[in-house]
Order: C-alpha cells, then sequence, then structure tokens
C-alpha cells in the first residue's frame, strides 16, 4: 500500500501510531524510526501525531512528547504536527473536557516548540481546535506564538455536518478572520461531501486529508480486504475528489454567500463545565498534574458540582470564603465566580 502511495507522486500525510512498536504487554515501545528513515527523501511526507486514534483507543498519548520528537527527527518531514487534544465529542462530550483539551493543545504546542527547538528541529505545525466557532477564534488567539507560520492544522472537522452554527462552514469563517492573509490551513479528516462546499474558502486551505476511502472499503468488504484493494479506493478516491473540485470550480461564486454566523446559547451546565475545565486546564498546563489525572479530577468535581446545583441550586455557590466547600477547593471558586456572571444571586 505505501509503494502505491509513493508512485501516485502525491503528498503523504504519516500517522505517528503507524510507527509505533509495542511490547508483550501491548504498551508503547517506541517507534520504529527504521521504517520512517525508509521512506525516500524526496518524497513530500508529513507526520501527525495521531491524536483522535490516542483518545478513542487509550484514553491519551502513549508516547511523551521526546518519544514523538525522536520520531520528527528519523527524517526531513514536510511538515509535522503538534500533539494537540481533538475535541470531537466521541472524546470531549462535554463543556469542561474541551477547554481542558483545547488548553492541554496550547501548552502542547509550547512545550514542542520549545523542546525541537532545543534539538534542533523545526517548529511544529499549530493545531488550532475547538467544537464552536468561538471556541477555535479563542485557541487561535491564545495560542502562544510570536508569529503565525504559513501552515496551520485545524482539527475536530472530521465529524461535524457542513452548515449550520457549527459546521466547518462556520469554523473556517471564523478561523479566516483571525488570521494573517498569508497563513494557509490544512483541515484534518475532511468529509468528501464538505470539499466542494470548502471552495469559498480555497485561497485560506492550502490542503485536507481524509481516510473516507478507508471506510467505504470497510463498509463494503466486512473480509477479505488486501492491501490491494485499500490501496486501489485510496487513489481512486483522491481521484473523483480531484475531478468533482475540478468541476465545482465552475460554480465557486454559488458558494461564496454563507449564512451568518449563529452565536450559540451558553447554558448553566456550559458556564460551570468550562470554569472547572479551566482550573484542570491551568494545572495542567502549569506542569502540576498530567493531562490523564486531570481528565480524571475533572469528571469528578463535574459530578460534585452537577449535584450540589440539582440539590441547592446557585446558593451552594453563594459563599465567597465558605467553611464547606464540599471537597472541591480551587473549584468551588472557579464555579462561584463563573456563576456570577450568569446569575442574579446575591453575594455573601
Amino acid at each position: 500500500m505505501l509503494q502505491r502511495g509513493l508512485a501516485t507522486g502525491l503528498p503523504l500525510l504519516f500517522s505517528a501510531n503507524a510507527f509505533a512498536k509495542v511490547g508483550a504487554d501491548r504498551e508503547f515501545n517506541g517507534f520504529r524510526l527504521d521504517a520512517a528513515r525508509r521512506i525516500p527523501d524526496d518524497v513530500d511526507a508529513s507526520l501527525d501525531s495521531a491524536g483522535f486514534v490516542a483518545a478513542v483507543r487509550y484514553g491519551g498519548y502513549r508516547w511523551e512528547i521526546d518519544d514523538y520528537l525522536e520520531l520528527v527527527a528519523a527524517r526531513a518531514w514536510s511538515w509535522w504536527a503538534t500533539m494537540d487534544y481533538c475535541v470531537e465529542e466521541a472524546v470531549a462530550g462535554n463543556t469542561g473536557v474541551r477547554t481542558l483539551r483545547i488548553d492541554a493543545t496550547l501548552s502542547n504546542y509550547f512545550k514542542c516548540a520549545r523542546r525541537a527547538a532545543q534539538r534542533g528541529l523545526s517548529a511544529p505545525m499549530p493545531v488550532i481546535q475547538g467544537w464552536t466557532a468561538s471556541d477555535y477564534v479563542a485557541c487561535a488567539r491564545n495560542m502562544p506564538l510570536q508569529s503565525w507560520p504559513a501552515l496551520v492544522g485545524v482539527g475536530s472537522v472530521c465529524r461535524r455536518q457542513i452548515g449550520g452554527r457549527d459546521g466547518i462552514l462556520s469554523v473556517i469563517e471564523a478561523i479566516d478572520k483571525v488570521l494573517p492573509a498569508n497563513c494557509m490551513l490544512h483541515l484534518f479528516g475532511v468529509k468528501s461531501g464538505a470539499l466542494k462546499a470548502l471552495q469559498a474558502f480555497g485561497k485560506r486551505i492550502a490542503s485536507v486529508d481524509s481516510m473516507a476511502w478507508d471506510a467505504a472499503v470497510r463498509r463494503a468488504h466486512p473480509t477479505g480486504r488486501t492491501q490491494a484493494l485499500r490501496a486501489r479506493a485510496m487513489v481512486n478516491w483522491h481521484d473523483k475528489q480531484i475531478a468533482g473540485l475540478t468541476a465545482a470550480g465552475l460554480a465557486r461564486q454559488v458558494q461564496q454567500s454563507l449564512l451568518p454566523m449563529e452565536q450559540p446559547t451558553r447554558t448553566l451546565e456550559d458556564t460551570f463545565s468550562c470554569a472547572v475545565g479551566k482550573v484542570f486546564g491551568d494545572l495542567h498546563c502549569d506542569g502540576e498534574i498530567d493531562y490523564r489525572e486531570a481528565r480524571t479530577l475533572l469528571e469528578q468535581d463535574l459530578t460534585v458540582v452537577r449535584l450540589l446545583l440539582e440539590q441547592y441550586g446557585v446558593s451552594a455557590f453563594m459563599q465567597e470564603e465558605p467553611q464547606n466547600d464540599f471537597g472541591l477547593g480551587v473549584t468551588y471558586s472557579a464555579v462561584r465566580d463563573a456563576l456570577i456572571g450568569v446569575s442574579s444571586f446575591s453575594v455573601q
């Protein structure tokens, strides 16, 4: 399959997970650096950190940043993505977890860039994460960059609709407004149906990747899938998309008009979840706790906050210096401060 990809002469995106080794206990045991080095030097090859796979299959990254940088250093990649944290609903089902994962994405970019510089490696491609359009804008504005590079990744777009408030068109439109004109986008995992609609942003989008072709093969062939079959599907999918985009170019002007961006309604759940997520996002960014611990503690505190609000309402968070913070510690004051902005209860 790799040979078929190389034969096309097209740019190739490799997942870090494809190079991962596991021991007898199925635990991560380093990367197959020799496999990366065997990719011919003249191939336009880029490297993805495999954040979605890490989240869905393993609950988080199995490797540390320094492990990943060993793979980065194995060859001259066209670009390599930072170790970001996607926020699709499958891995981030509430505002608190999304807030934590976006903060972790920002923190990891800083760590990856700093350690890469220390090793004399090129800087990683930053990846903007979010679920709502405003999430992406906030992530972009908080990205720890002195200046924007020529290419930026956009994550968490593969499992979303095309239109609507949180659709991919609204997301790219919002990002387009905050990034400098010279900054191009790579979109991770875009659906086939979205490609034509995204023609409106053709001058902003540099590249996309997709595994839609492989999903189609799996559906059509539950068994008996050979590498040759998958390779043919990959090339056929690419050719079909190029043909469709070429034809769609004739009607690009029809797709220029997008619906005005709707502002999401912020619920009470969103408000306190975001506050709790920020608490543990900050602790993770400061190096006080690792991501897995932050995620566990976040879920615990969210459960306590929900129970308190269900039993006592917002009055449970009226005390500025409570005698009983219900074991929440700094989370109590964070939730209280957040609720002040949306509630009319008196502060004592």
